[in-house]
């Protein structure tokens, strides 16, 4: 047990100097990089970015694809702006061996992002006085992130004399790999890191998370380099069933903007009925585009989707994703495992026992 304490105090030590050393972070460019990739976290105005756990995680807090047990694939469309466009695909996987810990297999995602913010249409006037157009894509981007999250700790522990919970955290880390074109003809390429922490009290469905996103990355188009917008994530969440299958979800998280020195508050509610539908809203508070989300999630089987929309202050938008779980998971295929090892055993243990001889019977005959 001591160890444990040890090795999470570790993992906390090293996740919060990397928060807190200001030396990896300016000016920022590539806004995209804040944009919400989840219909369902933009649902809730990203008040649960850092506590949901789900294949879009990759995007928001590494840490919690650590609680993943399957396969996930997940997919997402946004329109932004005017005639800006947003895509995005994830995949992600349990691996089959242990890594940091030896309590469940570490997850593994990757993601691609890509945006189209629009058309450019330049106009040139020849000597002769000729007006000639050309139309060009005003910016593409492409980040490719690769993600890993591992559960590290579980453990009971005792909030009061009179209260004890399963406490279970994570960490996860991701590096991103950025492509960035402007005007079909200045290109530039960088790196960024993210890194995760996420902590649960199961039995009182109380979690909490933090994440940073966007580090040490710089893009340079043609001489003067610009930094990312490092951002960073702090965020609560309380989960509680109700009746039936039905539970509801309020969530609060607040993000720091550490690149263009600004925050924003978001608070939210999500409302799960039959474990079919999930309904939506939230409140984003602080940032100049502040305003009301809502949105909705439909279940079928493994199968979820989800759409989303916001009236912000600037603009609104609306999102839509779907995500598909499929395959095993490791911990049910290994327990699956010890109940036929444990049943060929026992049925080996049957015939390796001797018969008892049958006992003899004598035929009583009455005559009367």
């Amino acid at each position: 047990m001591k160890k444990k304490r040890n090795k999470i105090r570790i993992y906390s030590g090293i996740f919060f100097l990397i928060i807190f050393n200001n030396k990896l972070f300016s000016n920022s460019s590539l806004d995209i990089l804040k944009n919400d990739v989840s219909a369902g976290v933009l649902g809730i105005s990203g008040a649960y970015a850092v506590t949901n756990a789900d294949i879009f995680s990759t995007n928001y807090n590494p840490a919690t694809l650590g609680l993943l047990d399957r396969m996930q694939i997940g997919g997402n469309y946004s329109n932004g702006f005017e005639d800006a466009k947003y895509s995005y695909i994830a995949y992600g996987m349990p691996l089959p061996f242990k890594a940091i810990s030896n309590i469940s297999n570490p997850y593994m995602a990757i993601s691609i992002y890509a945006s189209n913010l629009g058309d450019f249409t330049y106009r040139q006037l020849s000597s002769d006085g000729i007006v000639s157009e050309k139309s060009m894509d005003a910016e593409k981007d492409t980040v490719i992130t690769l993600a890993y999250g591992e559960k590290v700790d579980s453990q009971t522990v005792y909030i009061s004399p009179s209260v004890k919970s399963k406490f279970e955290s994570s960490i996860g880390v991701a590096v991103k790999f950025i492509n960035s074109k402007l005007l079909d003809k200045y290109s530039a390429n960088t790196i960024a890191l993210d890194a995760g922490y996420y902590g649960s009290f199961t039995d009182l469905g109380l979690d909490f998370g933090a994440s940073i996103s966007n580090m040490l990355g710089s893009i340079k188009y043609i001489s003067e380099k610009e930094d990312l917008p490092s951002t960073l994530r702090v965020g609560l969440s309380y989960s509680k069933p109700t009746i039936m299958d039905q539970r509801f979800k309020v969530a609060a998280e607040f993000n720091r903007y550490i690149s263009d020195k600004d925050n924003s508050l978001s608070a939210g509610i999500e409302y799960t009925l039959e474990n079919m539908f999930i309904f939506r809203s939230g409140y984003r508070f602080l940032s100049d585009n502040k305003g009301f989300s809502a949105g909705v999630g439909l279940f079928a089987g493994d199968f979820t989707i989800d759409v989303a929309t916001v009236f912000y202050d600037v603009y609104k938008y609306s999102s839509v994703s779907i995500k598909y779980s499929f395959g095993k998971s490791y911990q049910s295929d290994k327990n699956e495992k010890k109940e036929l090892k444990k049943f060929i055993k026992t049925k080996e243990e049957e015939k390796s026992r001797p018969v008892p001889p049958s006992k003899t019977t004598k035929d009583q005959i009455i005559i009367f």
